[in-house]
């Protein structure tokens, strides 16, 4: 891994949410986060939420220093104007997905716009709304055949999506948690949407720098300047990304910032046993 070094102006920054912006331990945003945002923020760097949470499951993160919101791993975006951009799942994949949900081969949450619930509870769910700190309502998943749903949760463990891949025709599945994929139509993505917020304020690619630990996080490091991978991330995700700071719950994101001279300040140093 190189030492931390940044020559290229800084003007924006994404965070992905769970595992980088929230702790999975506490569930709160460390107050060396918070100090960061807002430090970043006074220096003219645009700060960006890029989370495959819905606008509904983001109300532990505090919004205050926070220029726009990527939402449903990209397919809503919006910024404190309105919404720039939106795109629901193909209405033949879905009634797929009901189907195999009715025939019992998985459990699955659907999400629209306004709203969310589940096909049923099972281990792999309740182990992913544990470590997530989130709950949905068991409901009819037939009534998703008449509303736009913009991402699916689909609950099969790692190598056992290929039901669902080779049966719909418009899904692309990305993972970060051992639980669940999402699932959101193809050609979506955090890249996309990071690349067309960096086009919507007229930033250069270069200029900025993106922070994830999941695989959901991978294809947005390939679309800005610079990259940084939680300690607490995934090692694929580790050996992509440009530098790896210290975990969530040790001040991944404060030390980050400051390593790149992005803010002013120290790195809070934290003992091996920390």
């Amino acid at each position: 891994m190189p030492s931390w070094t940044h020559t290229q102006p800084i003007e924006a920054a994404f965070f992905d949410a769970d595992g980088t912006l929230l702790s999975f331990k506490t569930h709160t945003i460390p107050e060396s986060t918070k100090r960061a945002l807002h430090e970043l923020k006074e220096a003219g760097v645009k700060c960006f939420l890029a989370t495959g949470r819905p606008p509904y499951q983001v109300d532990m993160i505090d919004i205050t220093d926070m220029e726009a919101f990527i939402l449903f791993n990209g397919q809503f975006i919006l910024n404190r104007d309105g919404v720039i951009y939106q795109q629901a799942i193909d209405k033949e994949d879905i009634a797929t997905v009901v189907d195999q949900v009715h025939q019992g081969l998985y459990n699955c949450a659907f999400m629209t716009g306004t709203h969310c619930y589940t096909s049923g509870r099972d281990e792999l769910l309740e182990n992913a709304f544990a470590a997530a700190n989130i709950d949905m309502p068991t409901e009819d998943v037939s009534q998703a055949l008449d509303e736009d749903i913009i991402q699916l949760n689909i609950f099969l463990p790692p190598g056992k999506t290929d039901i669902v891949t080779k049966n719909t025709k418009h899904l692309k599945l990305t993972r970060w948690s051992p639980n669940f994929v999402d699932a959101f139509p193809l050609g979506g993505g955090k890249a996309r949407a990071v690349a067309r917020m960096l086009r919507h304020y007229d930033i250069p690619p270069e200029h900025a720098l993106a922070f994830g630990d999941g695989g959901n996080d991978l294809e947005m490091f390939g679309v800005v300047g610079t990259s940084i991978a939680m300690g607490n991330g995934n090692p694929e995700v580790k050996e992509f990304a440009d530098y790896v700071t210290d975990d969530v719950d040790h001040d991944g994101i404060w030390n980050a910032c400051v390593r790149l001279g992005a803010i002013p300040g120290e790195p809070i140093e934290h003992g091996e046993d920390a």
